[in-house]
């Protein structure tokens, strides 16, 4: 922590600034995620089923590793391929077959196999926290959100498998939880080369509790934070501080370590900055 370090109400303002003057409209953006919307209707009273929750739990297990835009854009056929998240088909399913469809429409990840291996088990882990509980939404908000990732993450009755921390606030997230998912982008981003909210490299536990701060020091919802922070870095929507930041059109460059511009001789002898680039 040092002079660098900027209000959350800053960050916040500056994320979105910057967001508009490159014309992306990140309040449609965080419409289409869908996990702002979904935590003010669990907060209304909504009520998300067993075939939600295994919805949602694919759905984080398909956004490990890979741009998540594909995904998204393939919603209906996800349905589709994995039977309208139906726990009984689904545990009969051929997981061969379900990567062979997932493959054929490129929503298929680095550990798909892993994770359609394991999908039998995690719904019988589901329902054995649904007669534990009474029903999922019971268990997941017996706790803080935290302590539930870390009962589905890590060894214990009711560990998800292929699900790690940032996974298990995901799938959280996407039957309305209200929390922050502490992935690469989220931990980059506030990162000591970075904005420098750490003078190291937080692990997961230490970035979810900083986007719990950042979001009630700035007034707003958790969920929300951690989507515009996430559009902000992610590929295929803001790009802006992804791995090869462009701190040129960036509003909090003031505020980070990351050296603003990076001056290579070109071909014909000028000087131009690596970073250079335009909005999308």
């Amino acid at each position: 922590m040092d002079s660098l370090l900027l209000p959350a109400c800053d960050l916040l303002q500056g994320l979105q600034d910057t967001l508009t003057k490159c014309e992306i409209d990140y309040k449609k953006e965080i419409e289409e995620l869908g996990q702002v919307a979904l935590a003010e209707e669990r907060a209304n009273g909504r009520i998300f089923d067993l075939k939600e929750h295994i919805s949602a739990l694919l759905a984080s297990q398909l956004s490990s590793q890979r741009p998540w835009k594909p995904i998204a854009e393939n919603e209906r056929g996800l349905q589709e391929i994995f039977l309208n998240y139906d726990p009984i088909a689904l545990r009969e399913a051929d997981p061969d077959l379900l990567e062979a469809k997932l493959c054929a429409i490129r929503c298929g990840n680095r550990r798909i196999r892993k994770q359609l291996r394991a999908l039998k088990q995690n719904i019988t882990t589901l329902e054995r926290i649904e007669r534990d509980f009474g029903s999922l939404d019971a268990f997941i908000t017996s706790d803080d959100p935290d302590r539930i990732a870390t009962q589905l993450s890590e060894p214990g009755p009711y560990k998800l498998k292929e699900v790690g921390y940032p996974l298990a606030l995901e799938y959280m997230k996407n039957v309305g939880i209200c929390a922050g998912k502490p992935d690469v982008h989220v931990r980059r981003v506030l990162g000591p080369h970075r904005l420098s909210f750490f003078d190291h490299e937080p692990d997961e536990r230490q970035a979810y509790e900083l986007i719990a701060i950042l979001a009630s020091e700035s007034r707003c919802n958790q969920t929300y934070l951690d989507n515009i922070l996430w559009i902000f870095c992610a590929k295929d929507y803001g790009e802006i501080c992804g791995a090869k930041p462009r701190c040129e059109i960036c509003a909090l460059s003031g505020h980070c370590r990351y050296p603003m511009t990076r001056m290579s001789v070109s071909t014909n002898g000028k000087k131009e900055a690596e970073s250079g680039q335009s909005c999308p």
